[in-house]
């Protein structure tokens, strides 16, 4: 049979009647078919039908050798639902996951697995109405904090000896000491909300002139520890600052042009999105709110922010209150409890109180903490 220019729609069209002529019809398109999204549709389409011995040969056939793990996933989906009342499709499925030890296929099953276990709407519940002040390593003091109890994660933890606050041993200590922290953030975030850290990589100052520095990429490491410590990738956010604001990095290259010399000057840092792993899509946090809490029309469109930079006399390190806005507007609603488990100066819970979030600070320099409370906002724990 041939099949001149087969659309989209008609392969949907197939699938949705279920008949043998209609599978056949399909099974003949997916070893003539090249275009891999009218494949995907087609393995779709067949997954569809009813004849399940015939659809479990043609899995069987082909899993292993279309070549697209797309096709693979669709395969894969189908023995997922037929498998429910199929032995044959539940072996199969085991079969192709094991095989394949993909990362796609594994959380199909935790989501599958979720769904037939549990139904319904999550439950939207405030422990907190209060803001709180929590003083001390965050890794002891978050123990005061419920589980699942926080709705949005958003802080700058200590740059690697790059501050006077922030002082380790060794660059294997500072990451394992935010690993411990995040692995605290993690057990009090509600299933599936946002953690957002903003960091950017550090340069450690040269001992003498005739030793070279050792420039760190954090951002690069805290991904590692954040996926490590149960949350997962979602963007990244570019925050530009005016060159203006940044220390010059030009001066050698500009006295002598020689190539292998050039440094850019650093203007931006990274603002990274992760979200705590849950076996439900973004769908079911969100439904939890009506939609009065929905976010007026204006937002950014792109993922580079153009922020300048803020200064405290008694902080060397500060956000600016527009970048807690804009985290707040994005990936909070009205309400909720927010956390920021590195405060330094408090601007993030200053601005998640104006905007009728209620924050949670974390922060172990007294001195810190006493400026933060000094108009005694906050609870102490």
């Amino acid at each position: 049979m041939l099949f001149p220019e087969i659309t989209l729609a008609q392969i949907k069209e197939l699938g949705r009647i279920k008949s043998s002529e209609n599978l056949q019809t399909l099974i003949e398109l997916y070893s003539v078919i090249e275009d891999i999204e009218l494949l995907r549709e087609i393995v779709s389409s067949i997954g569809r039908q009813t004849d399940n011995k015939i659809i479990l040969d043609f899995i069987s056939s082909n899993v292993y050798k279309c070549g697209f793990m797309d096709l693979v996933y669709q395969m894969y989906r189908t023995c997922l639902y037929k498998g429910k009342t199929c032995a044959e499709f539940k072996k199969l499925g085991e079969e192709i996951r094991k095989y394949f030890n993909n990362e796609v296929l594994n959380k199909m099953r935790e989501y599958y697995d979720y769904r037939q276990d549990r139904v319904g709407k999550l439950e939207r519940v405030i422990k907190y109405d209060k803001p709180i002040l929590l003083c001390g390593n965050n890794i002891e003091t978050l123990k005061k904090v419920d589980e699942n109890s926080v709705q949005l994660i958003f802080t700058s933890p200590p740059y690697y000896n790059a501050k006077i606050y922030s002082n380790y041993h060794s660059y294997q200590d500072y990451l394992e000491d935010m690993f411990q922290s995040l692995m605290a953030c993690q057990r009090v975030l509600e299933d599936g909300r946002f953690i957002i850290i903003n960091v950017s990589p550090v340069i450690s100052k040269r001992p003498g002139r005739e030793f070279e520095s050792i420039r760190y990429p954090i951002h690069f490491d805290f991904h590692n520890l954040l996926t490590h410590a149960g949350f997962y990738f979602v963007d990244e956010i570019q925050w530009i600052k005016p060159e203006s604001s940044v220390k010059n990095r030009n001066g050698g290259y500009q006295q002598t042009h020689m190539p292998l010399s050039y440094k850019p000057n650093c203007i931006n840092e990274s603002i990274m999105v992760y979200r705590k792993s849950a076996p439900f899509l973004l769908d079911k946090n969100i439904a939890m709110y009506d939609k009065t809490f929905a976010n007026d029309e204006n937002f950014d469109s792109s993922n580079c922010w153009y922020i300048a930079p803020k200064s405290n006399k008694n902080h060397p390190a500060v956000f600016p209150k527009e970048l807690c806005l804009r985290i707040l507007k994005y990936y909070s609603f009205k309400g909720d409890v927010v956390l920021d488990p590195f405060a330094g100066s408090g601007t993030f819970g200053e601005v998640a109180i104006e905007m009728n979030r209620i924050p949670i600070l974390c922060e172990q320099n007294k001195i810190y903490c006493d400026l933060i409370n000094a108009d005694n906002k906050y609870v102490q724990l």
